[in-house]
C-alpha cells in the first residue's frame, strides 16, 4: 500500500504538469528506434559521437567483463583497483597531459567527491547559477560558504572571489548548449574546477574539452564516459597530489563499489577513437550538423540557444503545456525529443532540448526541422 504522503506528493507533481514516465526506448544504433510502438528518429541522447553501439567499444566491454568479471567486488579502497582501472587512468592522464586521474562510477559522484574533499568549512565556493544538480549538491556537502553568481558573469565571479576561493562552472551547459567562460573564470583568481561532462570528447584539440580549447589548466576537471564516450562512468583529472587527497577523502569514491570492468574497457576503446583522426572527423561532422539544425530552426522564426557548433540545441517554448504538446506531436511524427521542465530548468523556460549525434545525417536534421514547424503550427 502506497503511503498517503507519497500519493499527495505525486498528486501535486501531476497538478503542476511535471510528472514524468520515461518510455522504453528500443534502439540498435542510437539514432533510430521504437518508442511507445512508433518507429522514430532519436534526438534526445548524449551519445554525441555515436560510440554507444560502436562494435569496437562493445567488444572491449565484453572482453573486460570476460577477463575481470561483471563487477569490481567492492570499493577500490577495500578490494583494490583492477588492472583495467589503472590502464584507463594512465591513458586519460596521457591524453589530458595531467599528473593524475581518478576514475569513478558516475559524473554525479565525481562532483560530490571533488566538492566534498577540496573546499572546507570557512572556504568560499563561487558557483555559476546554471551549474548541474550534482555541483549544487556537492556545494551543500562541502560545508563551505557558497556564493552563486549569474550565469556566465565573469565580473560577478571576480567580485565574489576571495583568497583561497574555489570557482566552479561547466565546460558546456547541458540545458543551454553554451560554453562556460573558462578563460575568464581562470583569470578571476581562486582554484578553478570545471565540469567537462558534455564538452570532453567534442571540443578542443584531440577532443580534450573546452579547457584545452581555451588553453586553461584548472585545478581539476570532471569528465564522463556517458556522453561522447558512449558508455558509463566518469573521471576527475588533476595533479598527482590532489588525486591522492581525493582517493583518501572523496566520500563517493571511498564508499562505493568501483567502476565495473566492462565500463572501463569500453571507455578505453572509446578514448582510442576520440583522440584519433577518426575522432576529429566525427567532431567535424557533429559541428556541421549542429550548425545546420540551428540554421533550420531560425528559418522557422525560432531562436535556438547555445553555441553554433554545440550538439545541444534548446528551443525555449515557455510553459509546461506548450513544451509537452510539442514533444507529443513530434513523437507522433516519428521524432523523439523530450520536453525539459522544472526543476531541471527555471519556470517559464520549458523547452525541447534536441541533442545530435555524429550518426545523424543532414536528411535527419532537415526532417526534424520540418516536423517541428508543423508541430508548432498546430493549435492548442
Amino acid at each position: 500500500m502506497t503511503p498517503d504522503f507519497v500519493l499527495r506528493r505525486l498528486e501535486r507533481i501531476h497538478e503542476r504538469g511535471l510528472h514524468r514516465d520515461p518510455p522504453i526506448v528500443e534502439t540498435a544504433d542510437g539514432v533510430r528506434g521504437r518508442v511507445r510502438g512508433r518507429d522514430v528518429r532519436l534526438f534526445c541522447s548524449n551519445d554525441y559521437l555515436g560510440l554507444r553501439t560502436d562494435p569496437r567499444v562493445t567488444a572491449a566491454a565484453g572482453a573486460a567483463a570476460e577477463r575481470y568479471g561483471a563487477g569490481s567486488g567492492s570499493s577500490r579502497l577495500i578490494a583494490g583497483s583492477l588492472p583495467v582501472h589503472a590502464e584507463l587512468e594512465e591513458a586519460l592522464a596521457d591524453w589530458l597531459g595531467v599528473g593524475g586521474v581518478l576514475v569513478v562510477p558516475s559524473g554525479y559522484q565525481a562532483n560530490l567527491a571533488l566538492l566534498g574533499a577540496l573546499p572546507e568549512r570557512g572556504d568560499r565556493i563561487v558557483s555559476d547559477r546554471l551549474n548541474h544538480a550534482s555541483i549544487i549538491d556537492g556545494c551543500r556537502l562541502s560545508r563551505a560558504e557558497v556564493k552563486r553568481v549569474a550565469h556566465g558573469d565573469v565580473d560577478a565571479v571576480r567580485a565574489a572571489v576571495q583568497p583561497g576561493s574555489f570557482v566552479i562552472g561547466e565546460g558546456l551547459y547541458s540545458m543551454d548548449g553554451d560554453r562556460g567562460p573558462v578563460r575568464g573564470w581562470a583569470s578571476a583568481g581562486g582554484w578553478l574546477l570545471v565540469d567537462e561532462a558534455h564538452s570532453v570528447g567534442i571540443f578542443g584539440p584531440a577532443g580534450r574539452g573546452v579547457c584545452a580549447e581555451e588553453g586553461v589548466e584548472p585545478l581539476a576537471r570532471v569528465g564522463t564516459f556517458g556522453k561522447a564516450f558512449g558508455g558509463h562512468g566518469a573521471f576527475i583529472a588533476t595533479d598527482a597530489g590532489t588525486r591522492d587527497l581525493l582517493v583518501n577523502t572523496g566520500r563517493t569514491h571511498i564508499f562505493t563499489t568501483g567502476l565495473p570492468p566492462a565500463a572501463a574497457g569500453a571507455a578505453l576503446a572509446a578514448l582510442a577513437v576520440v583522440r584519433s583522426d577518426e575522432g576529429e572527423d566525427l567532431r567535424g561532422r557533429l559541428a556541421a550538423l549542429a550548425r545546420r539544425l540551428r540554421q533550420g530552426l531560425r528559418g522557422l522564426g525560432l531562436e535556438p540557444g547555445g553555441d553554433e557548433d554545440a550538439p545541444i540545441v534548446p528551443v525555449v517554448l515557455g510553459d509546461e503545456a506548450r513544451a509537452m504538446a510539442a514533444s507529443s506531436r513530434l513523437l507522433e511524427a516519428g521524432f523523439y525529443a523530450t520536453a525539459i521542465r522544472p526543476p531541471t530548468v527555471a519556470a517559464g523556460t520549458c523547452r525541447i532540448r534536441f541533442t545530435l549525434s555524429a550518426r545523424h545525417g543532414a536528411a535527419d536534421v532537415d526532417a526534424l526541422v520540418d516536423a517541428l514547424g508543423k508541430a508548432l503550427d498546430e493549435p492548442g
